[in-house]
C-alpha cells in the first residue's frame, strides 16, 4: 500500500533526477563552448606571436584582436549557460530536500511503506551528495569564465598597439579558460554519476 506521502517523495526524487539530467546537458554545452573558446584563444596566441616575428606585425596584431573579439563572443554565451546550470542544480537540491522531508513524515509502521522508503533513501542520498558536490565546482567554473571574459574585454583597439597588453590578456584568458575547462570536466563527471545513479 503506497501512501500519498511516498508517492510525493518518489515524484520529488524523479524531479531531482530530471533536474540533474538537464544539468548534464548544460555541462555538455559548456564543455563545447569552452573548447571552442580555447581554440579561438590558440589562434589569438599564434597571431600575437607572429606579430613579433613578422614584418607584417600590425596585420597579425589586428588578427589577434579579431580573435579576442570572437573569444569575447564565446564568453558572452557562458554566463547564460552557468545560470541555467545553477537553476537546474538548485531545482535538484530543492527536490532532494522535499523528498527527505516527505520521507521523514511517512508512516513507517506499515512494512510495505517502510520498504518503499528504504528503496528511495539511497537514491535521494546519491543525488543529494552529487548536487552538493556540483554546486561549488559550478561556482568555480563560473568565476573562471567571468575572469576570462574580463580578459577578453580588456583588449581594445588602443590596446592592440601594446603587444604586451594583448599577451597579458591572452595569458590571463588562457589560464582562466583552462581552469574553467578542468572545473567543467569535473562537473561533468559529478553530474553524470548523479544521473546514472
Amino acid at each position: 500500500m503506497t501512501t500519498d506521502t511516498t508517492l510525493s517523495a518518489a515524484d520529488a526524487v524523479f524531479g531531482a533526477e530530471q533536474a540533474v539530467s538537464r544539468a548534464c546537458w548544460v555541462v555538455e554545452e559548456l564543455q563545447g563552448t569552452i573548447a571552442s573558446a580555447l581554440r579561438v584563444l590558440d589562434d589569438a596566441e599564434l597571431d600575437s606571436a607572429k606579430a613579433k616575428l613578422s614584418e607584417r606585425g600590425s596585420f597579425y596584431l589586428e588578427a589577434a584582436g579579431e580573435h579576442m573579439g570572437r573569444l569575447r563572443t564565446r564568453c558572452n554565451d557562458m554566463p547564460a549557460l552557468t545560470n541555467d546550470l545553477f537553476a537546474h542544480l538548485h531545482r535538484a537540491s530543492q527536490s532532494v530536500t522535499d523528498a527527505r522531508t516527505l520521507l521523514d513524515l511517512a508512516d513507517t509502521s506499515d512494512p510495505v511503506i517502510a520498504s518503499e522508503i528504504a528503496q528511495l533513501k539511497p537514491r535521494i542520498a546519491v543525488v543529494g551528495e552529487m548536487v552538493a558536490l556540483a554546486k561549488p565546482v559550478a561556482q568555480l567554473a563560473a568565476q573562471h569564465v567571468e575572469t576570462a571574459h574580463q580578459a577578453s574585454r580588456d583588449v581594445t583597439t588602443l590596446g592592440l598597439l601594446e603587444p604586451i597588453s594583448l599577451e597579458r590578456s591572452i595569458a590571463t584568458a588562457g589560464k582562466e579558460l583552462g581552469r574553467a575547462d578542468e572545473d567543467v570536466r569535473l562537473l561533468g563527471i559529478i553530474v553524470d554519476h548523479a544521473a546514472a545513479s
